[in-house]
Parts: C-alpha cells; sequence; structure tokens
C-alpha cells in the first residue's frame, strides 16, 4: 500500500502544511466558489428557461390545433361555460404540467378561471390586446402574426393579462404586482435572469426583456407595438376609442411602459 507523500524537515522529522498554506488553500477554494457559484446559477436558470419555452411551444402547437379544428377562429379567453382559455386547450395538451414555469415561484398555485372556480396552475397568462380574444378571432385577421404577444409569462394568477388597462393608474388590477403569495393580480414575470418568454401568434416562442416588445413611441425599445395585435400605439388607439370615464393616454411612457418597468426593475 502506498502512502501519501509527506515533507521532511532538515532533522528528518515529518512536517504537515503550515497554518498559513492551509489558509491559502482555503482562500483559493473560496475565490473559485465565489468565481463559479454565479456562472451554476445562470446555466441553472438557462435550463429553466429553456424548459419555459418548450412548455410555451406546447401551448403554441396546442393553440394552432384548435386554430385548424374551429373554422380558422382563434381559441377565445373565456369558452362561454366558465372556462378560461388553459382549460379550452386541455384535449390538445392534456396536461397541467405545462402551464407551470419551473422558475415562476408561483407555478404550483392555481390559476383563477372565469367561472370563479380555480383550475389547473398559474404562470402563463393571455395578452389581453393580443388574438386570444372574445369573442374569437378569425386568424386571417391578425396583421402580423410573428409580431403579436399572444401568451406572456405572468406572476399573478389571471388568466389573463392587460397591460394597458385605459383609466386605471399603474396599480390597476392586472397590471400591478403584489409580494403577497395570495393575491391573484401580478405583473410580467422575467424571472430568466431579466427575460420573459413570449409566445406569438404564430406559434414562436422569443426571450425578451420588458420593454422590447412594447412601441418606442410608448416608452419602449420596439419599433412596432407587440401587444396589440392591431400593431397600433397605445397612445394612438386610446386616443380615438377610449370608453366613457376612461382618461386616454397622452403622453409618453404611457402606462404600458410603466408597469413593463415595475417588472425590469423587480427582476434585474
Amino acid at each position: 500500500m502506498h502512502t501519501a507523500p509527506t515533507r521532511k524537515s532538515a532533522r528528518g522529522f515529518t512536517q504537515g502544511f503550515t497554518l498559513i498554506e492551509l489558509l491559502v488553500v482555503i482562500a483559493i477554494i473560496a475565490i473559485l466558489a465565489a468565481i463559479l457559484f454565479p456562472v451554476f446559477q445562470k446555466v441553472r436558470e438557462n435550463a429553466r428557461r429553456a424548459t419555459c419555452q418548450s412548455n410555451m411551444k406546447q401551448i403554441g402547437l396546442a393553440v394552432v390545433q384548435y386554430v385548424q379544428d374551429s373554422d380558422e377562429k382563434m381559441v377565445p379567453r373565456s369558452s362561454g361555460i366558465g372556462l378560461a382559455w388553459p382549460q379550452t386547450l386541455q384535449p390538445y395538451i392534456k396536461s397541467q404540467n405545462v402551464f407551470q414555469c419551473p422558475s415562476n415561484p408561483r407555478k404550483d398555485q392555481p390559476q383563477v378561471s372565469d367561472d370563479g372556480v380555480d383550475k389547473g396552475f398559474a404562470s402563463y397568462s393571455a395578452n389581453h390586446d393580443g388574438s386570444i380574444s372574445d369573442p374569437p378571432l378569425a386568424y386571417a385577421a391578425i396583421q402580423s402574426p410573428a409580431q403579436t404577444i399572444d401568451v406572456v409569462e405572468f406572476a399573478g394568477r389571471y388568466s389573463d393579462f392587460r397591460l394597458e388597462y385605459y383609466g386605471q393608474a399603474a396599480g390597476g388590477i392586472f397590471a400591478y404586482y403584489s409580494v403577497n403569495p395570495g393575491d391573484a393580480y401580478g405583473v410580467i414575470f422575467a424571472g430568466h435572469t431579466g427575460f420573459s418568454n413570449y409566445l406569438f401568434s404564430d406559434g414562436h416562442v422569443k426571450a425578451m426583456r420588458p420593454l422590447q416588445g412594447l412601441d418606442k413611441t410608448d416608452g419602449g425599445a420596439s419599433d412596432i407595438n407587440m401587444w396589440r395585435v392591431d400593431q397600433d400605439t397605445y397612445i394612438h388607439a386610446m386616443s380615438v376609442s377610449t370608453a366613457p370615464g376612461d382618461t386616454p393616454e397622452t403622453a409618453s411612457p404611457t402606462r404600458a411602459a410603466r408597469v413593463l418597468q415595475v417588472a425590469a426593475d423587480r427582476y434585474k
């Protein structure tokens, strides 16, 4: 049996590591851990983001199948019998787990459905101004399916998310982040190292930072407004179609930009 080599002093006695040498080794290990730990965290989060993207791609495929079976009509936000769109798609997905993003802290909480009964899981919501609407929209009516956001990652529990809620302030129920896990409302979840996954009307999924999908006129970073199915800016759309009692947007950044900035700041 071989034994580990030892060092001998000038007098022939076996000599172990000195305290200083041990401290140097410990310091080196600590430095390496400090360098590598964030790398490992990022790798793990990238894997979770990939799983989330896979979930959303399955949802997108289910939407396409629904459209093919429904005379080219998009899935409605509500089926009319008390079921929100995630449950309407269940015959095509056959799994509630697809609606759970592994990074979302609320992934194990039930989603609030239209009939007041909690169903499924909360991680993804329909964009209120996208093509998942009531009444169902004809797929041919979507101006640019590859540039229209349909499903977003959500930090709340509602089945739909309305970015621009007209006359309400930035604390509107559909776009307000609460730290109370019992609350149903929330903001965009961008916990993938500052990115969020978005499902578009043509079925593709893209990771973007919160303000990347909003047009520059409204205070975002995009050349077009990916949040509206008609691609119109919120400032213009609300100036011509504001309902009685609502306050139209008159300046940039709009409420939509402010809400998205909340998500960007929270998930830096």
